[in-house]
């Protein structure tokens, strides 16, 4: 299909020049399975695994492992449908989150994306903070975040979750679609530019997958019924998929998630919020954390009504999160320079 259609361009020839050098081709990761890959060349749809070598270097750093959505310089294996990842390209976007449970990690969801569309649903899940968390997301991304409230015939006045949207989004583009109707799905279809790359985001039964299927034309991807009592879906994507589209473009379809757990945020927070940021520099005190300082700036409007109460506590309950994760990343490191510490003691006595 071309590199081209894929995304490639002038400054991926520039950093692909050493390894072209070397015989290597470039690729683009389709589907990531642990170890195991699908990738897209220029002329074929291959079956791929990483080198040993790359694999060691990441158990220091997982986050340097293909992910759906990298160029990667591939070694075809002769007479066969199979290549060797060799390594991995600069990112130039990446959606990351912090993986579920206690464990300090970052999961990269998916890279070198134009466009994040965060898909919330019209009906009764519609969660205003949880938008405003993807927003945060995709704001550190490095990406364009554009909202789509799908499921819009389940809305009985549209007007009113438009500007509850639009108070949470601000300034980012919010698309009202239906994928079972397909209203709306064309403006959204023209969002999405040959050569350009989109990631659909959200929880289960939001209706991401029906929305890929709408803009394919056929159904490509598996779709299941929500539970009428509370209107939740089950996970239809098990894993993350890059599908390319008929009249031009890729998309990267994610499983659902249930909880958007952030990971390095901060700028993202500030995109989000835009509003406290503005008030910022008006504080006293330049480290001012907006919750319990003398001459705040953001109490200042808080207190005389200028600033909503939801607005101001959504901020500062990330910025706590964000805090302790810094807090928890730090504790995790020095624990890491410990475990080698000891390692390397070991070694250096039996050498001895």
């Amino acid at each position: 299909m071309g590199l081209t259609k894929l995304g490639w361009n002038a400054w991926r020839d520039e950093q692909f020049a050493p390894y072209l050098a070397k015989g290597f081709i470039p690729a683009r990761v389709a589907v990531e399975d642990k170890h195991f890959y699908r990738v897209w060349s220029a002329d074929a749809e291959l079956s791929a695994q990483v080198t040993g070598k790359l694999i060691h270097e990441s158990r220091r750093d997982h986050t340097i492992l293909p992910k759906v959505g990298d160029w990667v310089a591939v070694k075809l294996v002769p007479n066969e449908e199979k290549a060797a990842i060799q390594a991995v390209l600069p990112r130039h976007t990446q959606i990351v989150r912090k993986t579920s449970g206690r464990d300090t990690a970052a999961q990269i969801l998916a890279t070198n994306i134009e466009t994040v569309f965060l898909v919330t649903a019209a009906d009764s899940t519609f969660n205003a903070a949880r938008l405003e968390r993807m927003l945060v997301m995709s704001n550190e991304s490095g990406a364009r975040p554009v909202v789509i409230l799908n499921k819009i015939d389940l809305c009985d006045d549209l007007d009113a979750k438009l500007a509850e949207v639009a108070c949470v989004a601000r300034d980012v583009l919010v698309l009202a679609v239906c994928a079972l109707t397909g209203r709306g799905v064309k403006k959204l279809s023209a969002l999405i530019k040959s050569g350009e790359t989109v990631v659909f985001i959200g929880t289960s039964g939001v209706g991401k997958s029906s929305l890929i299927n709408r803009l394919y034309g056929e159904d490509l991807m598996p779709t299941v019924e929500v539970r009428t009592q509370d209107a939740k879906g089950r996970h239809t994507t098990s894993w993350r998929e890059m599908i390319f589209l008929p009249q031009g473009g890729v998309v990267i379809d994610t499983p659902g998630m249930r909880e958007f757990h952030l990971w390095d945020a901060s700028q993202g927070a500030k995109e989000t919020f835009p509003e406290i940021e503005a008030l910022a520099p008006r504080c006293h005190f330049r480290d001012c954390t907006h919750t319990k300082e003398k001459d705040c700036a953001v109490l200042a409007e808080l207190a005389a009504g200028n600033l909503p109460r939801e607005r101001y506590d959504s901020f500062v309950k990330l910025q706590r999160e964000i805090s302790f994760l810094r807090e928890a990343e730090k504790q995790a490191g020095w624990q890491t320079r410990r475990r080698s510490d000891r390692v390397a003691h070991r070694v250096f006595n039996k050498q001895a």
